[in-house]
């Protein structure tokens, strides 16, 4: 009978057990680094020998787990350590796995695997190694490692990206997954981004960038923070860092993490101060350069088994000297300054601003929400609210001295920006993915101060498909977008207020094709179609831009700039080298270009360069290229370089303002000692710049500089403090030769020469609040 009766207890307490475990736990496998999810990884709970494997996009289910602690286990690929995790499953769950991935070694024998991003777009990112030692740099210098990127600078202290020639309104700059939206159309209007938050940076081009509006004809830079860290423990870093140049500091904090009784809750928050006196170049000192900026951010977010939101503001705030001797007051000075070989004021050094100077302040708030429908479809909305505020101060002095004690700017630019995206992702099959997009977005300006640009309101709405097709060997993606523009502009014509309305519409199309050959070779292939509306200042701009230090002048007879392009690449990898080549080729119906308006002009405020916007039809072609050769095991040599022609088929003749050709030479050594967590490089790299020698004839004001070559160098270790963070020391100098130069691309050449050498020295002190982390309830 107590047979029977034992029995009959261990029947039920195995039903209940099957009740109770009937619990879901799904994820995805990423990359602690770059944060792309790692293919085919194993996972198993060896408790209840329970085996799974991810897919080819890193994601994984585990079904019918019990409730209690549970230790689940992750082996990213052969030749890796296995990850444990605990977890405590009450209910259906999600979790995000991150693990790291490197080269396998077996013996004497060197065993590589590559997996290639099978895009048909021309796009790349940095890699982590270089996102860490270029960190602290602008958004633009950071950039400058992905081939065909460049800069446009004024002064020292202004750098904007530069993708194939396109700046300004031909470039989408994607901060945290919002558009980022502010007086961008300036030369001397640099991205209102802290890059000390970024993560991952990254440019592409073709179909996937049609998701962000009709401007991205050069192409997209995503600047992304990372995830939120669900689910982990609170850790995070300070960056310091010091610089010769300029006598400056920067220091940097960030803290994030999830909590220990609610880990689908999540946050993150960074802040960052910076200050710089007065830059030198080789033989002296570049009056008023001095800058200071601040930032602050903060994330919160919620990700439980189909709903995910999370908000995000971020602050930054910017005060630039512009360097006095760009502000001349007669003609004669002027020209004077234009033929002299250094300012005829050298300056002092200090930390103080005088003008002229600039204020700007950038405010970005960020509602994100995702909604999972199944397995295969998930939508997301995110609502965007930006202010942008531009204040610059002219050198000239106001005619009385109650005016001069209110210290007004010269003039001052508002600009609110409200933004909706939507987007439904589709993964039809393991070989198809759909994403349709809706998106719009309105605008308002308001002036102060002298006149530059007028007050306007502008509307924008879109529509977007784009596809994704895989296969063994081959990837398609294709796309179409729609845009419709509305710019409504307030303005005096004498003493009658005015309201000009001007439509633009057009659609954009994308289409590419990549394919694997053998183990090392891709090859990909894209054609398109872009467009964008003029921009407000290209229309109406009419009077002095003191940034820029020049009087800049519109024509509101502008039409819409539409271009028809094509590229195609090749992309090689073995464990004998990388190469990395493409070439594109772009024709515009309509290029809209600011030109030199021969002679200079006095105004009452000073004598200053003229320039006018102009239209016309234009092809610009090109090559970019990298190539890298791992010589032995710790040391490696790298070859970048692009090749940029740009023609006027109109007026046939080249085309003002293209960035010269460059060549970049270096070395890299580093190794890691396998029983220590201590690693170490050392690097150097030559910059070849050449003249740039295809202009058109007598129509600027100085003659192109001279081509340069400036050498850089650095030196490094670190220390794994855990499987996600390093101490970092980083030891850098640029223009190590403190070479005189002006580069073509610096608006502030007509005056003064470049920087000159800069000592840098970062330090990254990463630290962490372990606890343990149990998976909460949906």
């Amino acid at each position: 009978m107590k047979y029977v009766l034992m029995c009959a207890f261990v029947l039920v307490s195995m039903m209940n057990l099957a009740q109770e475990c009937r619990f879901s736990l799904t994820g995805t496998v990423r990359d602690e680094h770059t944060m792309n999810p790692v293919p085919f990884a194993k996972l198993s709970v060896e408790s209840m020998n329970i085996h799974v494997q991810a897919d080819s996009a890193g994601n994984f289910t585990f079904t019918n787990l019990c409730p209690g602690p549970l230790t689940l286990r992750c082996i990213p690929h052969f030749g890796c350590e296995p990850i444990d995790i605990e977890v405590n499953p009450l209910s259906n769950s999600t979790i995000d796995i991150y693990v790291e991935t490197h080269i396998v070694e077996l013996d004497e024998n060197e065993i590589v695997a590559y997996v290639f991003r099978r895009e048909s777009k021309a796009g790349m990112r940095i890699s982590v190694n270089d996102l860490s030692q270029v960190k602290g740099n602008t958004l633009g210098e950071q950039l400058m490692r992905i081939p065909g990127m460049s800069t446009l600078s004024t002064g020292s202290s202004i750098v904007k990206p530069v993708i194939n020639g396109m700046h300004s309104n031909r470039i989408v700059i994607v901060n945290n997954g919002i558009r980022q939206e502010g007086q961008q159309w300036g030369s001397e209007h640099a991205p209102e981004i802290d890059p000390n938050l970024a993560e991952n940076l990254e440019v592409i081009q073709g179909a996937s960038g049609l998701q962000y509006g009709p401007d991205a004809i050069g192409g997209v830079i995503f600047v992304s923070p990372g995830s939120l860290p669900y689910g982990e423990n609170h850790s995070g870093w300070l960056k310091l860092s010091g610089n010769s140049n300029g006598r400056g500091g920067m220091s940097s904090a960030l803290i994030k993490g999830s909590f220990k009784r609610w880990s689908k809750w999540a946050y993150r928050i960074h802040g960052t101060g910076r200050i710089n006196g007065t830059q030198s170049a080789p033989d002296y000192l570049i009056k008023n350069t001095a800058s200071n900026d601040y930032s602050f951010s903060g994330a919160f977010g919620y990700k439980g088994t189909r709903l995910e939101a999370d908000v995000f503001y971020s602050r930054y705030t910017s005060n630039l000297g512009i360097f006095t001797g760009s502000h001349i007051g007669n003609l004669t000075d002027l020209n004077a300054a234009f033929l002299a070989e250094q300012p005829k004021d050298s300056g002092y050094f200090t930390y103080t601003l005088e003008k002229p100077k600039q204020f700007i302040q950038h405010q970005l708030s960020k509602f994100n929400l995702v909604y999972r429908w199944n397995e295969k479809v998930r939508t997301s909305v995110i609502v965007g609210y930006q202010y942008n505020l531009r204040q610059e101060y002219d050198l000239h002095k106001a005619y009385n001295d109650s005016l001069a004690a209110l210290d007004l700017p010269a003039f001052e630019l508002n600009l609110w920006t409200t933004s909706v995206d939507s987007k439904t992702t589709i993964q039809h099959s393991g070989k198809l993915k759909s994403v349709f997009g809706v998106s719009y977005f309105k605008q308002d300006n308001a002036y102060a101060g002298r006149f530059f640009i007028p007050n306007f309101q502008k509307w924008q709405a879109g529509i977007c498909y784009t596809g994704v097709y895989e296969s063994e060997k081959w990837q398609f993606d294709y796309g179409a977008r729609y845009d419709l523009s509305r710019l409504k502009v307030y303005k005096y014509e004498g003493d009658v207020l005015t309201s000009p309305t001007r439509d633009f519409g057009h659609i954009s199309t994308s289409v590419g094709a990549s394919r694997v050959i053998g183990h090392h070779v891709i090859v990909r292939a894209n054609a398109g179609t872009a467009w964008r509306p003029p921009s407000i200042n290209e229309l109406y701009s009419d009077g002095l831009h003191h940034g820029a230090a020049a009087i800049e002048v519109g024509n509101s007879l502008m039409k819409k700039e539409v271009v028809y392009n094509v590229q195609a690449g090749m992309q090689y990898k073995s464990r004998l080298a990388k190469l990395d080549v493409s070439l594109f080729w772009n024709r515009f119906d309509g290029y809209i270009n600011l030109q030199p308006q021969l002679p200079a002009q006095l105004t009452i405020v000073g004598a200053f360069p003229v320039f006018h916007y102009q239209q016309s039809d234009v092809r610009i072609a090109g090559l970019n290229g990298v190539l890298e050769i791992p010589i032995k095991p710790w040391i490696s040599y790298t070859i970048q370089g692009n090749l940029l022609i740009a023609d006027d088929l109109d007026a046939k003749k080249p085309v003002y303002g293209i960035p010269s050709n460059r060549l970049i030479n270096r070395i890299h050594v580093g190794s890691t000692l396998k029983k220590q967590a201590w690693s170490w490089f050392a690097e150097a790299e030559g910059l070849n710049v050449f003249e740039q020698k295809r202009v058109p004839d007598n129509a600027d004001y100085v003659a192109p500089p001279k081509g340069y070559f400036l050498l850089s160098a650095s030196v490094g270790i670190s220390k794994k403090m855990n499987r996600a963070q390093s101490l970092q020391i980083v030891l850098e100098v640029s223009n190590l030769l403190n070479t005189t130069y002006r580069d073509y691309m610096n608006r502030f050449r007509y005056f003064t020469d470049d920087m000159g050498r800069n000592w840098t020295l970062k330090m990254i002190i990463p630290f962490s609040i372990k606890h343990r982390v149990r998976l909460g309830r949906d």
